[in-house]
């Protein structure tokens, strides 16, 4: 019997989406929040998670992106419910793991043809890439399998705080994955400030466009915290991007959203006040590291890292940080913790 484990805020959704699963034969595990859905899913490693997306504190992203770093998650179906999706959110969902998104409200027909149609498609893929094939009672999903397969059992590197993972004019030798902790990538100008390129979390590869270009790193990789990457040897992950086009079109998407990104880090930090640079370094942080939890979010950082991230010079950020604690919209902990209290203003401030 399958195990689905449903994660919903909403009372109705609850009951109806269990009522449909019951009549199916399913054995349904409920989770009434995103963290009690967390904390079952590390326990239980259900064949099935179904997820509203909209939920009070950790949310649907917030789900995916902590259940990213566990390997069993590869081999998961994950079924996103929500009520109004915009093409943003849709493309998020799917970047972060979503097998399919079904929109509120649906019915019975619809939810179970999307579990069984993914399961079966997954099952064909898997034979057609030369796989055997995943019994029924345990669906998968092809890409996942192929980024399991590619982190598994793989050497894991240990970093403390701000050690160097690998730096720029270095030659891609491997690929990391990062199993917890985070890291920054940057570039040193001449007269030796640094600039935050990207920032990495759990779930997140490092080094994989300079591989892809075959070109020497064009950017250096720290850690922010102490961190633990599995190693993946270059000509392993050349193998999936070249002769498995599910995994490639993965690839293909982290290169495309990255890219995005950047032109948009690019666009702030071009044409923001000193103001709006700190608010927006600061909200950077809270959508990458901070899981969808409610307010405060908290993070212990180095000034000097900081002011890389947003753009400034190391005195300037720390004026506006403390400008911005006066007016209560965080508080700073002598020991380098940041505390976000506003999000909501510091976003107005952004613009």
């Amino acid at each position: 019997m399958r195990k689905i484990l449903l994660i919903a805020s909403d009372p109705a959704i609850r009951a109806l989406t269990t009522d449909i699963l019951a009549l199916a034969h399913y054995q349904v595990l409920l989770a009434h929040d995103g963290k009690n859905g967390v904390e079952l899913a590390e326990v239980e490693h259900p064949d099935v998670i179904i997820s509203e997306l909209a939920m009070p504190g950790l949310d649907g992203y917030g789900v995916m992106h902590l259940l990213q770093s566990y390997p069993w998650f590869y081999s998961t179906l994950f079924i996103v419910l929500c009520a109004a999706c915009d093409k943003t959110e849709l493309r998020r969902a799917m970047s972060m793991g979503a097998d399919d998104v079904i929109i509120k409200p649906f019915d019975g027909t619809e939810l179970l043809s999307c579990i069984e149609v993914r399961s079966k498609k997954r099952e064909w893929l898997a034979k057609a890439n030369g796989h055997t094939v995943t019994p029924a009672s345990q669906p998968t999903q092809t890409e996942k399998e192929l980024m399991m397969q590619l982190i598994s059992d793989r050497n894991i590197d240990r970093y403390n705080r701000r050690q160097l993972i690998y730096k720029r004019g270095d030659r891609p030798t491997k690929l990391f994955y990062l199993i917890n902790g985070k890291a920054r990538s940057f570039n040193t100008h001449p007269d030796g400030k640094d600039l935050a390129i990207d920032l990495f979390g759990p779930g997140d590869f490092l080094g994989y466009s300079d591989i892809l270009k075959n070109q020497n790193y064009v950017e250096s990789v720290e850690t922010i915290d102490y961190a633990e990457l599995a190693v993946i040897p270059r000509n392993d992950f050349e193998q999936l991007v070249f002769q498995n086009t599910v995994f490639a079109k993965r690839v293909i998407d982290l290169v495309v959203t990255r890219s995005k990104m950047m032109e948009q880090r690019l666009l702030w930090m071009a044409y923001h006040t000193l103001r709006q640079k700190v608010a927006a370094a600061l909200l950077h942080l809270v959508d990458k590291y901070g899981n969808g939890q409610q307010e405060p979010f908290e993070i212990n950082l180095n000034r000097s890292i900081f002011a890389s991230i947003a753009g400034t010079a190391t005195e300037s950020s720390i004026r506006t940080l403390g400008e911005f604690r006066s007016e209560k919209l965080i508080e700073l902990e002598t020991d380098g913790t940041i505390r976000v209290l506003n999000q909501k203003r510091l976003a107005q401030l952004v613009g």
